[in-house]
């Protein structure tokens, strides 16, 4: 990837609040931001428990099968 692809990777992650910057001599610093991230990851938990269910389920299915067919 290019260094113009890179900034204009950089330039929306900071326009919408993922990283800030801060300029050091003539290097840009990126840093991420911690809030965002965590605000995904309890989105993502609201949906563990319906996914989990889900998953349990599907074992149960699966083992279910896996002995009817050893029948």
């Amino acid at each position: 990837m290019g260094q113009p692809q890179v900034s204009r990777h950089l330039r929306i992650l900071s326009e919408n609040g993922l990283v800030r910057s801060h300029t050091k001599g003539q290097m840009r610093i990126y840093s991420l931001e911690a809030q965002p991230f965590q605000d995904l990851d309890a989105w993502f938990d609201s949906f563990s428990v319906l996914w989990e269910e889900r998953l349990d389920n599907f074992e149960d299915y699966m083992l279910d099968f896996m002995r009817k067919e050893d029948k």
